[in-house]
């Protein structure tokens, strides 16, 4: 066999191992893109949020880039889970807004389709949420006919400080009621200290207080914790557990007078710092923890008692 005949096959032999490997790389590509894609939606799977529906969109336009935006999982993921997890994320986020028009608008846009199945339990928690906020701003509505601020009388903050035990539920309102006016829950766990705060009467009455409340001057994480304490939180997103009719039962109707209050109260304190996180540039929803103790303690004493919102995002 010639020099030239031997030159010429391995240069065909090392063109054959180029396209061999070649070939490996690309496969090798393609499965760690659909690895990629694979993690993105068990990630939306566990919960939906904007940071999760945009590592899923990166994940199947890298596919698609890489050519592979035919294989069988690309497609499922571009057609089937991008949709069901953007949609549902829109209902979450109406769930933190409490904003009846986006949940209608998200329920009119599922109605009728393949969504409406696989969205079976955002649909179902809308008509809970939509139903809830109806009769809360009913009662308020109620409320401010009869007078313009939440006004017990003597007689019902008597009844009420007569318990030597509330129902729990009663005292669960109470202490949330209290928070909102600056008393920590180290202080409100013990009934005694409840009961001297729902004074009637004098410059320190809990009718004076209540008149003098002031939403935008409680912190965010003190108005996350009231919330948490009058609802049970999953995934994040705040889903009432206490039934107004449930609450009508407990302490001769003063729970209902206190529970509406500080639900409204704490509503209209989380639509103001809403519009002044977002004047500054934040996200309302970025991670604000619900003030536990040892925080109740910082805020209360290292500033007024219902705290200015500091600018930071906790």
């Amino acid at each position: 066999m010639s020099n030239q005949n031997i030159h010429r096959g391995v240069i065909m032999a090392d063109v054959e191992n180029s396209l061999e490997f070649e070939k490996y790389d690309k496969k090798l590509t393609h499965n760690m893109t659909l690895d990629l894609l694979k993690e993105a939606v068990l990630a939306n799977r566990a919960k939906s949020g904007e940071a999760e529906i945009r590592h899923l969109q990166n994940a199947i336009y890298l596919c698609e880039d890489e050519g592979i935006g035919d294989d069988p999982m690309v497609v499922e993921a571009r057609d089937f889970y991008l949709p069901r997890f953007t949609a549902r994320n829109r209902f979450l986020e109406s769930f933190r807004r409490e904003d009846r028009q986006m949940i209608r608008a998200c329920l009119e846009e599922v109605e009728g389709t393949p969504l409406e199945q696989f969205l079976h339990v955002e649909v179902r928690q809308a008509a809970v949420v939509l139903d809830y906020l109806e009769k809360v701003d009913a009662l308020q509505r109620q409320n401010q006919r009869k007078n313009s601020q939440m006004v017990l009388s003597g007689k019902a903050l008597s009844e009420l400080r007569s318990y030597r035990k509330p129902p729990p539920l009663l005292l669960r309102i109470v202490k949330a009621t209290l928070l909102l006016l600056g008393e920590i829950e180290d202080k409100t766990d013990d009934w005694k200290y409840c009961q001297k705060m729902c004074t009637p009467t004098g410059p320190n009455s809990l009718n004076r207080r209540l008149a003098d409340f002031e939403p935008e001057n409680v912190h965010v994480e003190i108005v996350a914790r009231v919330r948490e304490m009058l609802s049970k939180s999953r995934d994040g997103v705040a889903h009432p557990d206490i039934d107004i009719e449930t609450v009508e039962k407990v302490g001769a109707g003063t729970a209902l007078v206190f529970y509406v209050w500080a639900m409204t109260a704490a509503k209209r304190s989380s639509e103001i710092q809403r519009t002044n996180r977002e004047k500054r540039g934040f996200s309302y929803e970025d991670v604000i923890r619900p003030a536990n103790r040892r925080r109740q303690r910082e805020l209360m004493t290292s500033q007024s008692v219902t705290a200015i919102p500091s600018h930071r995002i906790y």
